[in-house]
């Protein structure tokens, strides 16, 4: 593993990000964990910890949502191929209203990538703290996106889509009668004994640290005028208190690898959680449209071109998070990649993670002698 802790020791040097944490796992036994770099380097340097925690951004899709969306189908709540008429009776029975939680999990639901809803709630920024409301703030940003005209027919095409998943957590939570950050700890957190992944709701409390310098800071943002530390990234989250189906959950890498693992030997059947079965059928590649990558809520390796480098099998899964943080799961060679950073600080214009996460992951499959 020399050269991959030269790499990385490299990118948090010469302006890539910040800081990393890296878990790697081979058959299950954690063969690699180290700390790279500084948490945060503005307004005050405090160098990267293992036991830092990470805003995982993106990777709440799938810890999260498409985890408790399993869960919804397996307690017989709802099934995939639901459309949204069904729980939003007031939706036309065309074009939005026939849009199926499967295509909101794959991301072929016709809907744009992102809208920047926070604006129209928040014309200024959003104070410190501010909680009130949020669950009403939740409903407004659902009804908007169910008013958006769709970009595309839906199961078309695939366009990543935030709104997708904001939807899936809403529903989630009317589906339950339960805020969402407590299913995620009742149906995810507590039976796979993680006491170190949670939403960190604005105003209230949360399982994680409450001191800032438990976490690894993100960007200075304009519109909350400071540094993020401890605070959701995504402002559209923000907006919704900090619990949302596209984002919010924060971690340590080790707590990340702790939950892939779980997948892992759930499947296995050597742990009780989801239906063995169901798992294993939510991590195969959907077959609609033709070339889609995409599984229910995960993506797969795209030859070529995969952030999981060149190495990882095609029924690897994995999922990004904008903050700079990723996971990649290989069942089949039983490998597993966890790499945080905090590339977003102090500006989220830094793109040298492209690059990054590609040459980490080969690097990975070489030292583990998968590839030559």
């Amino acid at each position: 593993m020399q050269r991959l802790d030269a790499l990385l020791q490299h990118a948090t040097r010469d302006g890539t990000t910040p800081g990393a944490v890296i878990c790697v796992s081979h058959r299950g036994q954690l063969v690699w964990h180290r700390a790279y770099g500084m948490a945060a380097i503005t307004p005050i340097r405090r160098p990267m910890q293992r036991e830092t925690l990470f805003d995982l951004a993106s990777l709440t899709k799938v810890i999260a949502t498409t985890s408790l969306l399993l869960w919804a189908q397996q307690d017989g709540l709802c099934e995939l191929d639901d459309c949204l008429q069904q729980f939003y009776p007031h939706l036309p029975p065309t074009g939005i209203g026939t849009v199926t939680l499967r295509q909101l999990l794959t991301h072929t639901g016709g809907f744009s990538a992102w809208r920047p809803f926070y604006r129209d709630l928040f014309p200024v920024p959003l104070p410190t703290g501010h909680a009130a409301s949020a669950a009403q703030r939740r409903q407004q940003i659902t009804y908007a996106i169910l008013q958006q005209p769709l970009d595309y027919v839906p199961g078309a095409q695939v366009i990543y889509s935030d709104l997708g998943f904001i939807l899936l957590g809403t529903l989630l939570e009317q589906l339950y009668g339960q805020s969402l950050s407590t299913l995620f700890l009742h149906k995810v957190a507590r039976p796979l004994s993680l006491s170190h992944i949670a939403y960190r709701p604005l105003g209230l409390d949360s399982p994680l640290p409450h001191t800032a310098l438990a976490y690894a800071a993100t960007e200075a943002c304009s519109w909350r005028g400071r540094v993020l530390v401890g605070e959701v990234h995504d402002e559209n989250a923000a907006a919704m208190g900090g619990i949302a189906g596209h984002a919010g959950l924060f971690a340590t890498a080790q707590e990340v690898w702790r939950f892939a693992q779980a997948l892992l030997d759930t499947a296995a059947g050597k742990r009780q959680w989801l239906q063995p079965a169901r798992l294993k059928a939510s991590w195969q590649r959907q077959p609609a449209p033709s070339g889609n990558t995409r599984a229910l809520g995960w993506d797969t390796p795209t030859p070529g071109t995969s952030t999981a480098g060149d190495y990882f099998s095609p029924r690897a899964i994995g999922h990004l998070g904008f903050t700079g943080t990723s996971m990649w799961i290989d069942p089949e060679q039983n490998v597993i990649v966890i790499l945080c950073t905090n590339r977003v600080h102090p500006t989220r214009q830094a793109t040298g993670i492209r690059r990054l996460r590609p040459a980490v992951h080969n690097l990975v499959m070489r030292a583990l002698g998968i590839a030559h």
